[in-house]
């Protein structure tokens, strides 16, 4: 399954995010109208939280569209210090309770000169990112430059997309559908047709493999991992049942599109063969073929 989970980002990269105040966010509507405002945040690892009014734009706009970018950074006059990230993203309101909770006592933890306050009149946002990049100028060196133009060391730390065709990445992107489902739900079904490729951006599911009557569990897949590609390029049924073990959210693309974008890549049969074999000595199962 795919490298690129929150324990692989750096640990410079988590501690800026836990240090910074304030984050950027541009929204877009249905049909592409921006809006950017600053929030201040908490975080818990990379998933980040802020807060708005109801009636704010920042709302309508992601009650109809959770696609999200945002940045966090802080001005420095020389540009050899500087420090940011630059992310992707989907924000979905919290409705839970308890999560709300807890997002409150990590403001109050965070902020402790800020008064709470009423927060019954509040929306909470989890933003869950897609991919992160790391802008980090220290240590460029006396001979770098500060002026108007300068480069910027830039690092991808963390993508879902991290094991596909990075030339396909963004057609990809703009083909997934977030979708959000409840603790013990099946996503798919062992036997079932193979209609669409999944990857996690919050949550856990359990991959699970039933031979000769007796069911078993082969794998744990978390954020950033991906499954249910095998069948589609194989155009077989589904080999393992695949179930969440707490609330997650997925990003789905439906067969077609996956074979269009992604499957065309692997140009060969033996392209094909070894992306299967890989992802069967990961899951611990029998050879393919």
């Amino acid at each position: 399954m795919s490298a690129g989970t929150p324990l692989d980002v750096p640990a410079p990269v988590l501690e800026y995010l836990g240090e910074q105040r304030t984050l950027s966010l541009a929204t877009a509507s249905p049909n592409g109208i921006p809006h950017a405002a600053t929030f201040i945040y908490v975080n818990d690892g990379l998933t980040i939280y802020v807060w708005t009014r109801p009636g704010s734009t920042t709302a309508a706009q992601l009650e109809q569209n959770p696609a999200v970018a945002f940045t966090i950074d802080h001005y420095t006059a020389d540009l050899r210090e500087t420090k940011g990230i630059q992310g992707l993203g989907e924000c979905q309101e919290v409705l839970n309770p308890t999560e709300i909770q807890q997002i409150i006592a990590r403001f109050a933890a965070k902020y402790p000169a800020a008064s709470p306050g009423r927060t019954g009149g509040l929306n909470f946002y989890r933003i869950n990112p897609s991919s992160l990049q790391y802008i980090d100028n220290e240590g460029m060196g006396a001979g770098a430059t500060s002026t108007l133009g300068s480069e910027y060391r830039r690092q991808s730390v963390y993508s879902v997309f991290s094991d596909l065709p990075p030339q396909e990445v963004a057609t990809i992107a703009s083909r997934l559908e977030p979708v959000q489902i409840g603790p013990g739900v099946v996503v798919v079904r062992q036997g079932a047709p193979a209609d669409k490729f999944f990857i996690i951006v919050d949550g856990e599911v359990e991959v699970i493999r039933e031979n000769d009557g007796e069911a078993r569990t082969v794998a744990t897949l978390k954020s950033g991992q991906f499954f249910g590609e095998m069948a589609i390029l194989r155009d077989l049924p589904r080999t393992a049942t695949v179930r969440t073990t707490v609330p997650t959210t997925l990003l789905a693309m439906d067969r077609d599109a996956f074979r269009g974008l992604v499957a065309q890549s692997l140009a060969t049969t033996q392209d094909f063969d070894r992306v299967i074999q890989q992802r069967l000595g990961e899951l611990g199962g029998e050879t393919a073929r």
